[in-house]
């Protein structure tokens, strides 16, 4: 592969966008190039913030030095400009979810496959410094074999802070498709894939008032399950009690806790990179905080943490031959993990889950930022 940086083109230029491209900017072997939205107003803000251009998707589609198109739009959309890009011969990294349904994200695969192109999916939190480590000291067994663990979303709704939330209420929207995936992922990046689920789910009002400019005072019809409670069995034997919400006011829940059979382990927040991580072993009588010593655990200042982070990292595994470990095959797992709890719900049944994947590898906690092992 040359040695030439490789060329971005974003479609999306929404809240998460200037993270992915400060991001993407921190490593010498990627550069944005060109960004579109279907509002022109906002792709020309963003092109003037860092000096890139704002065409059309088809031009940006059509340029034959863009090699990586990083899809940044709506869930419901993902599908539609990730196939493409794909049948435009450009690699694509998605933010999540990689479909709304399985039957998008396994054609999406078809594509990438039958192109031999690489597929990424968000999130990617789980390559941060407080996540790897959390890896670091499971594998180490520094709470024995692990036994359960709780993952806890409990979120009082996006129509309190998000300036656009009506298509968190929409189909592919709902607590466990749009935050869920940084506490699936996780797990399974810890745990390893998934075996069975259970679940139950409810909508809770069927109407929300939106409370942030420039929607305030409007009203949003739920369409989607805004409760999912459940318990996933890995293959390894664990067992994960979840609750996912956008109804819960305010709660003392740590996000992930993990239980060995010699100790329990409190987790960063899955939304983020890194955050405290806590031991409390059989035989001491007190908590132990473990510093965070792995690589990437602050973005650039002034953006929402290193968003974009599995970009990079897909990007350097192609430049290197290696598989890319925020992969297709990791966030199509998740995906049927995720929707298995609402047709369990639907059944009042136990749900098999039928994909797999791999753990992703670990990354060498003594490299230096700006690249991978």
């Amino acid at each position: 592969m040359s040695n030439e940086p490789m060329k971005v083109g974003i479609v999306g230029a929404g809240n998460i966008s200037a993270t992915y491209v400060a991001t993407l900017h921190m490593f010498d072997f990627i550069r944005v190039k060109s960004i579109y939205d279907l509002y022109d107003s906002s792709a020309q803000k963003l092109a003037a913030q860092f000096g890139i251009e704002a065409v059309p998707l088809d031009t940006m589609l059509a340029d034959p030095e863009i090699g990586l198109i990083i899809n940044l739009t709506t869930p419901v959309s993902h599908y539609a400009i990730s196939k493409k890009a794909l049948l435009a011969g450009k690699h694509v990294y998605s933010e999540k979810p990689l479909g709304v349904s399985m039957a998008e994200a396994e054609e999406l695969m078809s594509i990438a496959r039958a192109g031999d192109l690489r597929l990424g999916c968000a999130p990617d939190t789980f390559l941060g410094g407080g996540h790897q480590l959390t890896r670091r000291l499971l594998d180490e067994g520094r709470i024995g074999k692990t036994i359960s663990a709780t993952a806890m979303l409990l979120l009082p709704g996006h129509e309190h802070w998000h300036p656009n939330p009506a298509f968190f209420y929409g189909r592919g929207g709902g607590p466990m498709l749009d935050v869920g995936p940084y506490y699936v992922t996780n797990l399974i990046a810890l745990l390893g894939p998934v075996r069975e689920v259970f679940g139950t789910a409810k909508i809770t009002r069927i109407e929300r008032m939106v409370k942030t400019d420039p929607h305030r005072g409007e009203t949003i019809k739920v369409l989607v399950p805004t409760h999912l409670t459940g318990v996933m069995e890995f293959h390894s034997g664990a067992t994960v009690t979840i609750a996912t919400s956008f109804d819960v006011i305010k709660h003392k829940h740590n996000q992930i806790e993990l239980y060995g059979s010699e100790g329990t382990m409190v987790t960063p927040d899955p939304n983020n990179f890194t955050g405290k991580v806590e031991i409390f072993r059989e035989g001491t009588d007190a908590w132990e905080e473990v510093p965070v010593d792995h690589p990437y655990t602050e973005g650039v200042p002034g953006h929402l943490g290193l968003r974009g982070l599995g970009a990079a990292e897909m990007v350097d595994s192609l430049r290197s031959g290696r598989q890319h470990r925020v992969s297709s095959e990791l966030a199509f797992h998740a995906l049927e993990v995720m929707t298995a709890f609402e047709r369990s719900a639907q059944s009042r049944g136990v749900v098999a889950i039928h994909s797999s994947c791999g753990r992703p590898d670990p990354i060498d906690r003594t490299i230096n930022e700006g690249r991978f092992a």
